[in-house]
């Protein structure tokens, strides 16, 4: 049998508990489907990934560039966790050092990584970015 106390200690257990694997999965990048923004940095640039939608289907990704030489040419390649890739997404110059892919596909939910892969005179450089997509 239990007491309005005893009930009372248990919905606060239960709701700590929600609320801590909520943040979590908010921490993690992209735990409600929004929009996720994520940074890191090659050897010659920095890159900032922006992902309009971390949810199953089609999403737009912006991909925003600076470093030491121009970017020729960017290129996304999400790949699903357990190694399931999905088509390449080439993206379109849409002002100084700004790329867009308009419709990368997301098949499922899980982990991800979404690798931008910078061509410029250098070469090839290849930035990899975790995504949690709902």
């Amino acid at each position: 049998m239990t007491t309005p106390g005893t009930r009372g200690r248990w919905a606060a257990v239960v709701l700590a508990v929600v609320l801590v694997v909520a943040g979590g999965l908010v921490l993690l990048g992209g735990g409600g489907g929004g929009r996720v923004e994520l940074s890191s940095s090659s050897a010659r640039h920095s890159v900032r990934l922006v992902v309009e939608r971390a949810r199953v289907g089609a999403t737009a990704m912006e991909v925003e560039i600076t470093g030491e030489s121009t970017v020729e040419g960017v290129r996304l390649e999400p790949v699903m966790h357990m190694g399931h890739a999905m088509p390449l997404a080439e993206t379109a110059a849409v002002g100084p050092g700004r790329y867009r892919a308009e419709n990368v596909l997301l098949e499922m939910t899980g982990q991800w990584e979404v690798t931008v892969v910078l061509r410029d005179s250098a070469g090839t450089e290849r930035v990899v970015f975790p995504l949690l997509v709902s």
